[in-house]
């Protein structure tokens, strides 16, 4: 009862946990940060403090010049692209470089290996 409670109170889009909620973001300029969540996407102005803070951390990896993913939200990663949902239309995804694709992918599988253990 008190989750039921503790869900509707909570407000996505203002109040968001970063590692829980976003699947992946996107620093603007001037300080915009666009989050991406599964049904939703919202933006903030940030100052530099906090987006060091959030682009520092361990659960999110930049794949590219200005878009970073959570690591524990990836579904599957191919053809430069990054997925978070079901492949298919409604998917989401960002796109990554060759480059950090290969680094991207070590780092899921260290994570699922050790998530059995």
């Amino acid at each position: 009862m008190n989750v039921a409670l503790e869900i509707e109170t909570r407000n996505t889009y203002e109040d968001f946990a970063l590692e829980k909620d976003i699947m992946y973001f996107r620093v603007g300029e001037h300080g915009l940060v666009s989050f991406h969540g599964k049904n939703y996407h919202i933006k903030k102005r940030m100052n530099t403090e906090q987006i060091q803070e959030i682009t520092a951390n361990s659960s999110f990896f930049k794949v590219n010049t200005d878009c970073y993913v959570n690591t524990k939200k990836i579904l599957q990663i191919q053809d430069g692209k990054v997925f978070f949902e079901i492949k298919g239309a409604d998917s989401k995804f960002a796109s990554i470089t060759k480059l950090r694709q290969f680094r991207l992918k070590e780092i899921v599988q260290q994570q699922s290996g050790s998530s059995r253990r």
